[in-house]
């Protein structure tokens, strides 16, 4: 396979990513030069700098390096997802999950996910817009947001992506239900659910779902979760199965869509690749082939 190479490139590094010792960040660098021809590097220290540092900044670049997680990824794609001229976009994984770039393929290993830089393949990702933000792996409320929310952040920078999980079944024990009115593609949706959630890409905290949800397909797979408890765990279990069956064990409607619409009873918290910041109503659609990553061949 041919070798991907570039004239500039931006580094961007949330300074909370992965180990905090500066000769990693080094090391990074330094294979990056390998494939860049010349790198330049600058550090988030708050919420919002990565959008903005993008937005204004990543035109004047070939090619923008991303090492963070999820919500670094996500500030970053924000800011880049409005430009007109926008740069091949590579991730390197920094975060607790790194749900999005396990997504697009890059590898969980450092040194392999910089060699993409010399070995990957570029393609046209998509991106979804929700009202005036986009997200790139998945959009939902409820429980989804619910177990965000309840993550404690002592055992998140203790346990990682443990810490997730806990949340995760503490929340399907506890849910709360909501009614809702969706509109897809044209197809109207109303009733009581506990959770709805639209993914771009397979993975919400490193657990592959029972779904085929693709970043370049140009839809996003609408997931309607009508119950919680057990069925709800057991899908997550018996992914690899209900992938090859079809038959889900939850009690859910999944719909192929390129957009929808949808109100809730009472403004809703909305989870973004996530980030936790917006509220219903929400207006969502798919962006097609919108970025070009850095991918796995």
């Amino acid at each position: 396979m041919a070798t991907v190479r570039f004239t500039k490139g931006l580094f961007i590094h949330n300074e909370h990513a992965g180990s905090q010792r500066e000769p990693v960040i080094e090391q990074v660098i330094s294979v990056l030069k390998e494939a860049v021809g010349h790198v330049e590097r600058k550090v988030i220290t708050e919420p919002g700098e990565g959008e903005k540092l993008c937005y204004e900044t990543v035109q004047d670049y070939d090619i923008v390096i991303i090492y963070g997680g999820d919500g670094t990824v996500h500030e970053c794609i924000n800011g880049i997802a409005r430009l007109e001229k926008r740069p091949i976009v590579a991730v390197l994984p920094g975060g607790t999950c790194n749900d999005f770039s396990r997504a697009i393929g890059v590898p969980e290993d450092l040194d392999a996910a910089c060699r993409l830089l010399k070995t990957g393949v570029v393609r046209k990702v998509d991106v979804c817009a929700m009202n005036d933000r986009f997200f790139a792996n998945f959009w939902g409320i409820g429980m989804i947001t619910d177990t965000s929310e309840n993550i404690d952040e002592n055992k998140k920078s203790m346990i990682g992506k443990m810490s997730y999980y806990l949340s995760a079944l503490e929340t399907v024990r506890h849910p709360s239900f909501f009614h809702y009115m969706i509109e897809a593609d044209g197809r109207k949706l109303e009733g009581e659910a506990a959770m709805v959630v639209a993914l771009n890409g397979n993975y919400i905290g490193t657990v592959d779902l029972p779904f085929q949800a693709n970043h370049e397909d140009g839809y996003l797979e609408l997931i309607i979760v009508k119950d919680s408890g057990f069925p709800l765990i057991k899908e997550v279990i018996q992914t690899k199965k209900i992938k090859a069956t079809g038959e889900h064990a939850a009690n859910l409607e999944h719909y192929h869509v390129q957009s929808f619409t949808i109100q809730t009873d009472h403004p809703m918290l909305i989870d973004m690749d996530g980030e936790v910041y917006a509220v219903t109503p929400a207006v969502c659609n798919v962006k097609k082939g919108h970025i070009d990553c850095l991918c796995s061949a």
